[in-house]
């Protein structure tokens, strides 16, 4: 918003006095109006803005009352001029108040006076009333013979500042459609960010595709970043793949393409996709500890849970996670070597006290057929954690029924019957011990 404030203020008044007057008629203009105001500009140009507002005060003094309605073209004392004048003293001096109170008198008296208005909305926007600013401003372009385009502009990025996205679209709207050869590419940034924040994501692409047209470099980059963004809060994943990796292909050099490739592949689900634009990235930079727990991850999924074992074993040297031994121990259980996975368990110290881990070592204790030792384990996970203890029960009993101890096993079935998701298959076990013995 900052860059705002600082597109619409580059003009410190929209007419001064040299100009009002090279723009008005003499006929319009009286003499000792016309003297008055070529002392003041010099006054301005010195920067003795009290002085000339003295001087201003002083010749109004010497005529009538001040007008009630505004400026009088009548008497010269309160000429239009004068109030103008007046109203470009204070803006110089930051007196918003008084300088749209100056500016207001004018456009009262003179409403086809385009500066005033322009003056005005200035000072109201200065003033900290965008939302007055954006209509003075699309008055003054209303009124103006030569429509010129930043007028309209300002209106639209001072509804933008006062967050009334609506106005500031419908004024950006009337911009394109009276202008549209004339748009300036921030202007078309600012429209981007009311549509935007409006929620309109949609309607932002095609102007966010002509920024990507409009610039080069760093600022070309970044509205690619913003599209493929907008893709992905859309749910435009194909869309959105498609494009980066037209982006990746053109710039195979460009880290930040195989990246967000991989990013969005992701979360289209698409992991072999996803799994090879990280390696290409991995091949141009060295990933964080992040990226390659999403590489292993991304391996794991796409069905090469070898690749995903060794990532997962050398994080798990810089970092003891359980969260990592549990996708180590899952990996190397689908390449069929429980018994790594197993001695990764009983290294761990996470292992002994985390009620997933011990379900994980038993499970792997029954797989590898040590049943005792898979009986003890799943009793010790079943006493550690509610959640499991159902489930963990149940296994108990098959592994102790395996080992033969069929009092144990049919104890732990009791046990698991008492939990409703595995009371059916514990009841059904335990009426087999029953047949069986």
């Amino acid at each position: 918003m900052a860059v705002l404030t600082l597109i619409i203020l580059t003009t410190t008044v929209f007419l001064n006095l040299t100009q009002a007057l090279a723009e008005t008629a003499a006929s319009e203009v009286p003499a000792s109006v016309r003297i008055v105001l070529n002392d003041v500009s010099r006054l301005l140009d010195q920067k003795q803005y009290d002085r000339a507002i003295a001087q201003l005060r002083a010749f109004q003094s010497r005529g009538g009352p001040e007008p009630a309605g505004g400026a009088s073209g009548s008497d010269a004392h309160h000429h239009p001029m004068i109030y103008f004048a007046l109203g470009n003293c204070y803006l110089l001096q930051e007196r918003y108040p008084q300088a749209q109170k100056a500016f207001a008198l004018v456009t009262v008296c003179r409403p086809e006076m385009v500066p005033a208005w322009l003056n005005l909305a200035k000072a109201c926007y200065e003033g900290g009333q965008p939302v007055q600013a954006a209509q003075h401003f699309a008055e003054a372009y209303r009124r103006s013979e030569n429509k010129q385009p930043e007028h309209l502009y300002y209106s639209a990025a001072a509804y933008l500042m006062a967050q009334k996205y609506a106005q500031a679209i419908a004024a950006f709207e009337q911009l394109g459609q009276a202008h549209a050869s004339q748009i300036q590419p921030v202007w078309r940034e600012h429209w981007v960010h009311a549509l935007l924040a409006d929620g309109q994501s949609r309607r932002a692409l095609p102007h966010i595709k002509a920024l990507i047209r409009l610039h080069t470099g760093a600022n070309r980059i970044r509205w690619q970043e913003i599209l493929l963004y907008q893709y992905m809060q859309l749910r435009l994943y194909a869309e959105a793949g498609h494009y980066a990796l037209a982006l990746a292909r053109a710039a195979p050099e460009e880290t930040l393409w195989w990246k967000v490739l991989g990013q969005i592949q992701t979360a289209a689900g698409n992991y072999e996709k996803a799994l090879a634009a990280l390696t290409i990235y991995g091949y141009l930079t060295p990933l964080s500890a992040d990226e390659k727990k999403l590489w292993a991850d991304l391996s794991l999924q796409a069905g090469i849970p070898g690749q995903a074992a060794q990532i997962y074993a050398a994080l798990l040297k810089e970092n003891q996670d359980g969260h990592l031994l549990k996708k180590l121990v899952t990996a190397y259980r689908r390449i069929g070597d429980p018994e790594s996975a197993l001695k990764q368990l009983e290294q761990s110290v996470h292992a002994k006290t985390d009620a997933e881990l011990l379900m994980l070592r038993a499970d792997v204790l029954y797989e590898m057929k040590r049943y005792a030792e898979a009986m003890a384990a799943y009793r010790q996970a079943a006493r550690g954690d509610d959640a499991r203890s159902g489930r963990a029960w149940l296994m108990a009993g098959y592994a102790a029924w395996q080992a033969n101890d069929i009092a144990a096993s049919r104890q732990a079935f009791e046990r698991a019957a008492g939990f409703s998701p595995q009371r059916k298959a514990a009841l059904t076990a335990v009426r087999q011990l029953q047949a069986v013995n």
